[in-house]
């Protein structure tokens, strides 16, 4: 937060013209002009004075706490102290393209000395830095003859990333012991491959754990317990190309894989994974080894909150070889990608099922609603019919394409906006539980 000088401007309110044009009215009646000049005078004079009583020192401050989360109503912090009289001020920031207030400007009262705090909401269309500023406040004069602008050259930058809210209530549900909406109970005992320790036998345990030689020295049964295994490389592939650019529910497809891959990066950070990222289009865009601890995910997620989609073709087969250059353990690797074309699916289907003898693959979409409920309508004319025809080809084109990958050993999930995130972390946590990878 920080002071700066202002700028102020006044004008007058409708309300002085009005009884301006009431004082001309008795020069109407022959005789009575002394009467109007008269009044004009004291209203001269009660208009000068006014706006000398509306003199005000007011100091303004700005605070952003933190990243903006891409889509939410963030709020931007404000205080203000008047020296002078009391005063309502009418609050107004200037605001970039792709920021926008997500509900109605702030109105404050403010007290003489007293420091005030406001807020309102950004909502950030588009990720990215930008930088909110000046400040624009007005108040009336105690009379209400006159309006002061007072502006603020207050300049804060503001970085907009993906959408941080479930990472945030995923990590408050973490230290508090509950289970984030959506989200299956991730199993920290029993399942895995990594040997815990040994307990006695109990009800409902699998067979096949039960410790035989450590049963017959003991003279009871007893069960190896598990933990999934730990520090096993993630990496998150991700496609920036021009199957990403389209919006669907507001936001591009990028977004929505991003918002996605943060969530997954903090989960499988928090136990105890190693999380990598590479991003590509055209070209790669940015490479991120994969690295344990939370300020990983802070890397990764500074090394792609600015990245727009580009309308090229990316080359799979090159970006991918370049991946298997860079990165050649046995890992979990999770494509975001799109498999609406057809001639695109082809290739790509054969360099995944390439790498699926190395690693364990899964491939990630995102299902338009807007496609589904296209194929799903009853037309009612012959182009709702073309339409509905060409929905349920590109339907058929990627049914194929997932019948064809999970045939060659990939993985593969075709998931809605609303459910998106959860659904690849929950994947994700099934693949750990089962130890496949």
């Amino acid at each position: 937060m920080r002071a700066a000088r202002v700028t102020r401007r006044f004008s007058p309110t409708p309300l002085l013209p009005l009884l301006l044009a009431v004082t001309a009215a008795p020069s109407l009646v022959p005789g009575l002009l002394w009467l109007s000049l008269l009044l004009a005078s004291l209203l001269g004079a009660v208009a000068v004075a006014d706006l000398l009583a509306s003199r005000r020192r007011i100091e303004a401050l700005r605070r952003i706490d933190g990243p903006l989360s891409l889509g939410e109503a963030n709020p931007v912090g404000l205080a203000f102290r008047c020296l002078g009289g009391p005063v309502t001020l009418e609050v107004r920031d200037d605001l970039p393209l792709h920021l926008e207030p997500a509900a109605e400007w702030p109105v404050v009262r403010l007290q003489p000395g007293v420091w005030t705090e406001s807020s309102y909401r950004v909502r950030p269309k588009r990720r990215g830095r930008y930088v909110i500023g000046p400040l624009h406040g007005r108040f009336r004069s105690p009379l209400g003859l006159w309006r002061q602008t007072i502006t603020w050259p207050l300049s804060d930058e503001a970085r907009v990333y993906p959408n941080l809210i479930p990472v945030r209530q995923y990590e408050v549900a973490m230290r508090t012991g509950r289970q984030l909406e959506g989200l299956k109970r991730a199993r920290r005992r029993g399942a895995g491959t990594e040997f815990e320790s040994l307990r006695e036998y109990q009800v409902g345990d699998e067979f096949r754990a039960i410790n035989w030689p450590a049963s017959a020295r003991r003279g009871t049964l007893v069960t190896n317990l598990y933990q999934a295994d730990r520090a096993q490389p993630i990496m998150l592939l991700i496609d920036a190309g021009r199957l990403m650019v389209p919006q669907i529910g507001g936001l591009t497809r990028l977004d929505h894989v991003l918002n996605a891959a943060l969530l997954l990066a903090t989960v499988a950070v928090e136990r105890g994974d190693q999380v990598g990222l590479m991003l590509f289009g055209g070209e790669v865009k940015c490479f991120v080894p994969p690295r344990k601890g939370r300020g990983q995910v802070m890397a990764m997620l500074e090394s792609v909150y600015d990245v727009a989609p580009e309308q090229v073709e990316p080359d799979y087969g090159r970006m991918l070889g370049w991946f298997r250059a860079k990165h050649r353990k046995r890992s979990l690797i999770v494509l975001f990608t799109d498999l609406i074309d057809p001639e695109i699916n082809q290739g790509l289907i054969t360099h995944l099922s390439a790498m699926a003898a190395r690693h364990l693959v899964l491939v990630v979409t995102l299902t338009d609603p807007e496609l589904l409920a296209l194929s799903r309508c009853l037309p009612a004319s012959a182009r709702e019919t073309y339409a509905k025809a060409a929905a349920l080809e590109v339907l058929a084109a990627r049914a194929e394409a997932r019948a064809r990958l999970q045939r060659s050993g990939v993985l593969v999930i075709d998931v809605p906006p609303e459910s998106f995130s959860t659904a690849v972390v929950n994947q994700y946590l099934e693949i750990k539980e089962q130890g496949r990878l």
